[in-house]
């Protein structure tokens, strides 16, 4: 891995910014009002589970997209993401185009079966579709574990925004951003979360329209962009690349390697994360689930690139020797946006902090009530015991997500880390979903064989190989994982209990509505987007 620092500032002092006209902080404060004042209207619409965690599976296909690229393009992605740009280069838009294909594939294989059951999450559709353990494996993991791991990320993530453009404490800025964003979720539910990340993806893009074009200006355009990069940071095909190095094949094998882990790094996320899975499972019927998620990751695509991607390129360019990446961005915008123009892009990010916290709180809710107290604690008490149950859970999450945040505070890359931690529980979890959908034939041995050898070998990979090596250890555990599946399903014969889909004497054969013809067409549309722009982007930077 790059060296990323070399003398690391305190995680408490600020680190300064712009200072804000009377005018932007006005925005900022009735921005945060709002939304709490926006929570509490919801707060009508939270009446039982399905309400309060799945706004009533109402979401038009539209709402479902914004809301979805609002939580995912958040202030780990402005800081993280840019700041893994400025480590690596141009190879990170692999990212992108690779998510695109992934969605498709979860699009494919799990979206319309999980909303076919009106599942309450991923893991109720595996005990479904496998059994118990195999569901309970991913509702414990997800709710103990990744849920804890992603909201402390988020909560840091917002206080370093606040703490680099503001000058904040990072402690206040903690709990500013704990405070607003559990209340307004606490209070309204999903339907707050989906009406909220809608606003809050205006706020994020369009203030930021300015950045690409004038920071791209700051450094000459497109050509004095790659003149600028170090050698291995300029090209879309280097065999020396720090990331191609984690393979143990060396020239265009490491190279074809690491694109697949760049897609099997995008498959994971996208067919197990559990925050992103809920906006499909709140969908007003299997159709507009598949069509939202699809609609996602166009935006995806063409977002990522734009406004976050290439201008921590830009930043490799302008200030080549920072000690901490994740600053890129933050030094960017201060030098880029003027006065005035400067806190709007403040309110921005604090709606992609905020969009990420609702998102990740409320799911925490749904998880931990439907899946674990619902089932295990009490199973007969009144629709608004468990509504009552998700909001005292809600708020003992977030006091204890403060330590993860703090913990945070103290990596080098906090986007490096987080795909770390993804690569070690995800691929597992992605692979049995996948198989089960595609595939009659895969049993609940199969799952769950694959689930134990799949953590136990991802675990021990994440302790020999290190966070750098995310890419191969995604690659080796999703391949690992989807092999022994099949391996053992085929030795096996699936048990009474077993819910096969179908899925191949239906959608393949158009024999039912899992796929749709508009499904279709724009799976179809989405595919060539992506691969249109892997085409430009190696057209342009590698002229």
């Amino acid at each position: 891995m790059i060296a990323l620092t070399t003398a690391r500032p305190s995680p408490l002092q600020g680190i300064g910014g712009q200072t804000l006209v009377l005018t932007e902080w006005i925005a900022i404060c009735v921005f945060i009002v709002g939304l709490v004042v926006f929570g509490a209207y919801m707060r009508r619409n939270t009446a039982d589970s399905a309400s309060t965690f799945l706004a009533d599976r109402s979401l038009p296909p539209s709402v479902q997209a914004f809301s979805t690229v609002a939580t995912n393009l958040n202030a780990n992605d402005f800081l993280g993401l840019a700041g893994f740009a400025y480590a690596y280069g141009i190879i990170v838009l692999l990212g992108p185009i690779t998510n695109a294909i992934a969605i498709v594939l979860a699009t494919v294989a799990i979206i319309p079966f999980i909303r076919q059951i009106q599942a309450f999450s991923l893991g109720e559709w595996l005990t479904r579709r496998f059994s118990r353990p195999v569901g309970d494996a991913y509702d414990f993991i997800w709710t103990f574990v990744w849920m804890f791991v992603n909201m402390g990320l988020y909560i840091y993530a917002g206080s370093l925004v606040l703490n680099t453009l503001l000058g904040w404490n990072l402690w206040l800025s903690m709990g500013v951003i704990i405070v607003v964003g559990t209340a307004y979720t606490i209070l309204g539910g999903f339907g707050a979360v989906a009406g909220s990340d809608t606003i809050q993806f205006v706020l994020m893009f369009v203030p930021l329209i300015l950045l690409l074009p004038v920071s791209l200006y700051m450094v000459g355009g497109i050509s004095g962009l790659i003149d600028g990069l170090a050698t291995h940071q300029a090209s879309m095909t280097p065999s020396d690349h720090p990331l191609a190095a984690e393979f143990p094949v060396g020239g265009p094998i490491a190279v074809f390697l690491l694109y697949f882990g760049f897609l099997a790094s995008a498959i994971s996320y996208w067919s197990a994360e559990s925050q992103v899975l809920q906006r499909p499972l709140s969908a007003e019927d299997p159709e507009s689930a598949q069509v939202g998620y699809l609609y996602t990751s166009i935006w995806y695509a063409i977002l990522v690139p734009l406004f976050i991607l290439v201008p921590g390129l830009v930043a490799a360019v302008l200030y080549p020797n920072l000690e901490v990446a994740d600053h890129a961005m933050p030094m960017l915008i201060s030098d880029v946006m003027p006065p005035g123009l400067y806190g709007v892009v403040v309110v921005g990010l604090i709606a992609g902090v905020l969009s990420s916290v609702d998102s990740q709180l409320n799911n925490f809710q749904t998880l931990f009530t439907e899946r674990i107290y619902r089932r295990y604690v009490a199973s007969d008490r009144k629709p608004s015991h468990y509504v009552r149950v998700g909001r005292i859970a809600g708020i003992v999450f977030m006091v204890a997500c403060i330590g993860v945040a703090y913990l945070f505070s103290m990596e080098d890359s906090m986007y490096l880390v987080a795909q770390s931690i993804l690569a070690t529980i995800m691929p597992t979890f992605a692979a049995v979903a996948i198989v089960g959908g595609l595939w009659d034939g895969s049993t609940s041995t199969g799952a769950i064989l694959g689930i134990a050898i799949g953590l136990a070998v991802s675990v021990y990979m994440g302790f020999t190989l290190g966070h750098e090596a995310l890419y191969s250890r995604s690659l080796y555990a999703f391949v690992l994982v989807i092999g022994i599946v099949v391996a053992v399903s085929l030795l096996t014969t699936p048990k009474a209990h077993e819910t096969p889909t179908n899925f191949v004497e239906s959608s393949l054969t158009g024999d039912s509505a899992t796929l749709t013809p508009r499904v279709k067409r724009i799976a179809v549309v989405t595919i060539g987007v992506a691969f249109a722009l892997l085409g430009s982007a190696i057209i342009i930077f590698q002229a």
